[in-house]
């Protein structure tokens, strides 16, 4: 550990990892508990076709991605009325439309194919001082913005009709929480890559909520996951010389594992 703390380039990329995890995780309890785990791969899934299209056609691939994302936003936060085709059903035809348009985008241009491969996989390791400040800024906005609004969040995500009797207009508060959350994947992305950003926003999650049930021990939990993981697959691909975003979500894994098989005991 000490030796990475050294190296330049890894103490900025633990620290951006560290950022990128805690705010994942974070949103990632949301997530899980509103059951809309696809909905984070669909809009990690948008992000990316975003950002082969800017390679395509020479367009700023941060703006063409974020763009995209809150158009998929706009359309996974309206909650469906029809039986024949729901929210589930649209979610769907958008993660495949996204993924079968990013092979295409790449395919028309001949120097996008290894930039989106290192988007999808991610490269932990180029992460920027200026990429961690940014990640650190659109954390802390929005812990800010969940401990002003705790409760119209929690009440319009799991109790509508608490939240309408109380004055509480769930439909607006819910496009903020997949607003907040399309930005996040957006620019998280760009930074670590669409696997590690998945696997943050669903593994941690997972982890904490076989071992605890109060929001509190549920978001340290989650968070605390995420830090691990960073730091000990980081440490692990150094010195096993082993990809490292692959080597994070492999080790977040392990620790839902081990923390399944804790709750077991417990029960």
């Amino acid at each position: 550990m000490s030796e990475i703390l050294t190296v330049p380039f890894l103490r900025v990329a633990l620290t951006g990892g560290l950022i990128v995890g805690c705010l994942c995780a974070f949103l990632g309890v949301h997530v899980v508990l509103r059951r809309i785990v696809f909905v984070g791969a669909a809009l990690a899934q948008v992000s990316s076709a975003g950002v082969a299209l800017a390679l395509c056609t020479g367009a700023n691939p941060a703006s063409l991605s974020l763009a995209l994302t809150l158009g998929g936003v706009a359309a996974f936060s309206v909650r469906s009325s029809s039986r024949r085709v729901t929210q589930e059903s649209i979610i769907g035809v958008a993660y495949a439309s996204a993924s079968a348009l990013a092979v295409l985008f790449v395919a028309k241009s001949a120097h996008a194919e290894a930039h989106l491969l290192n988007v999808l996989s991610g490269n932990i390791l180029t992460i920027t001082p200026g990429q961690v400040w940014l990640m650190a800024i659109l954390l802390a906005m929005t812990l800010l913005v969940y401990a002003l609004f705790q409760k119209q969040f929690l009440f319009s995500a799991f109790d509508p009709e608490t939240a309408r009797a109380s004055g509480i207009r769930a439909s607006l508060w819910d496009l903020l929480f997949y607003i907040i959350l399309g930005v996040a994947i957006s620019f998280s992305i760009r930074v670590v890559g669409t696997l590690l950003v998945f696997a943050f926003l669903v593994v941690p999650a997972v982890t904490a909520l076989l071992l605890s049930q109060r929001f509190a021990g549920i978001y340290a939990l989650a968070v605390g996951s995420a830090a691990i993981s960073t730091v000990s697959g980081l440490v692990l691909s150094y010195k096993l010389d082993l990809p490292t975003g692959p080597t994070i979500v492999a080790f977040s894994a392990v620790l839902l594992l081990a923390a399944y098989a804790a709750s077991r005991l417990m029960s």
